[in-house]
C-alpha cells in the first residue's frame, strides 16, 4: 500500500503574536463578488471575535424592477469557538508535491470577516487540505453559525422586469447571420407543439447573412421588444408554414428577428424582414411567406 505522508503547519510559520496587518471594514464589499485573491490574515492566538459577518451573492427577482444580482449581508454574534478552532488549524502539504492525485472541482468559502471587541475586522486565512481546497469541517463550521440577515443590497440589474416576466431575456444572439444551410424538413418539431413562445428582438445594426464572409465576431445581439404565446389555430397554421417552407439561399439584410421557443433547447429563428429566412432546430434554412411572418408579430 502507498502511504501519503502529510506535513502540517508549514504554511503557518508566522508568529501568531504578530500584529494584524490586513484589517478590513466590517461590511460587505460593494459591487459584484470580490476578488478571491484578496490578502488574508492568519489570526493571532489572542484574537477573540465577538461577531462573524458573512456576505453572499445571489440573484433575486425584485417586484417591478426585474432580476438583480444582490449581496446578502448576515451576522452571527458570539465567539464562534468551533469556527475559530478550524481557522487556527494548519494547512496540509504533501511531501510528494504535484504528484498527489486531486480532483478538479472548485471549492471556495463564502466571503466572511471576523470582528473583535475593538471593532477590528479581519478577512481570515482559511486552512486548506493537501489539494488546496478548504477543509470541509471549516466550511461546515462557517455555514453552521446562527446568522441573522442584516440587509439585501441590490448590486446590478441583470434582466429587466419585462424580459423576466416574458421569459425571453433582454438580449439574444442573432444566430441567423451565422448558422444554417439551405434545406427542407418533414417536421420542425416532433411531436407537434401545444404552445409556442415567440420572443421578438431588434438588432443594433443591419445584419447581412452572407455566411461565406461572416466571422463569429460579426454575430451581434438583438434587443428584446415584445413576446407572445401562440396556441390553437394560429399555432397550427404557423407549424404548417415552418414544415413546408422551401429551402432558402437568400442573403440579405434584416433588422428584426424572432426566437421561437418550444420550451426546450430545440429553438427556431425567423427573420422578420429582409429574406424572411427560417433557421430550424436541425440547422436547415427555409424561407417563409409574409403571411407566415405576420403570425409572429400581429
Amino acid at each position: 500500500m502507498l502511504a501519503v505522508v502529510l506535513l502540517t503547519g508549514c504554511d503557518r510559520a508566522e508568529d501568531r503574536t504578530a500584529r494584524l496587518d490586513h484589517v478590513v471594514t466590517a461590511s460587505c464589499p460593494k459591487g459584484p463578488e470580490p476578488d478571491l485573491s484578496l490578502p488574508r490574515q492568519t489570526l493571532p492566538d489572542d484574537f477573540v471575535p465577538i461577531q462573524v459577518i458573512r456576505c453572499r451573492w445571489d440573484f433575486r427577482y425584485l417586484p417591478s424592477k426585474g432580476r438583480w444580482e444582490i449581496v446578502i449581508k448576515e451576522h452571527a454574534d458570539g465567539p464562534a469557538s468551533e469556527l475559530m478552532t478550524e481557522l487556527r488549524r494548519p494547512s496540509e502539504r504533501s511531501i510528494f508535491g504535484r504528484r498527489v492525485i486531486c480532483t478538479d472541482e472548485l471549492i471556495v468559502a463564502d466571503y466572511f470577516v471576523v470582528v473583535d471587541s475593538s471593532g477590528r475586522a479581519v478577512l481570515p486565512d482559511v486552512p486548506r487540505g493537501v489539494c488546496g481546497k478548504p477543509f470541509p469541517s471549516t466550511l461546515d463550521a462557517l455555514r453552521g453559525l446562527p446568522y441573522q440577515v442584516d440587509e439585501q443590497i441590490p448590486v446590478r440589474r441583470v434582466e429587466s422586469d419585462k424580459a423576466f416576466r416574458t421569459g425571453c431575456g433582454d438580449d439574444y444572439p442573432d444566430l441567423l447571420s451565422r448558422f444554417g444551410q439551405p434545406g427542407v424538413t418533414t417536421r420542425t418539431w416532433d411531436p407537434p407543439l401545444k404552445g409556442l413562445r415567440v420572443c421578438v428582438f431588434r438588432t443594433a445594426k443591419k445584419i447581412s447573412n452572407t455566411r461565406d464572409t461572416v466571422k463569429p465576431s460579426d454575430v451581434v445581439d438583438g434587443r428584446f421588444e415584445f413576446s407572445r404565446i401562440l396556441k390553437g389555430d394560429s399555432l397550427r397554421t404557423l407549424l404548417t408554414a415552418l414544415d413546408t417552407a422551401p429551402a432558402s439561399d437568400c442573403s440579405g439584410d434584416h433588422t428584426r428577428f424572432a426566437v421561437l421557443n418550444p420550451g426546450h433547447y430545440g429553438q427556431a429563428y425567423v427573420e422578420l424582414d429582409g429574406c424572411r429566412n427560417l433557421l430550424r432546430p436541425d440547422g436547415t434554412l427555409g424561407r417563409l411567406t409574409p403571411d407566415a411572418v405576420a403570425l409572429l408579430t400581429d
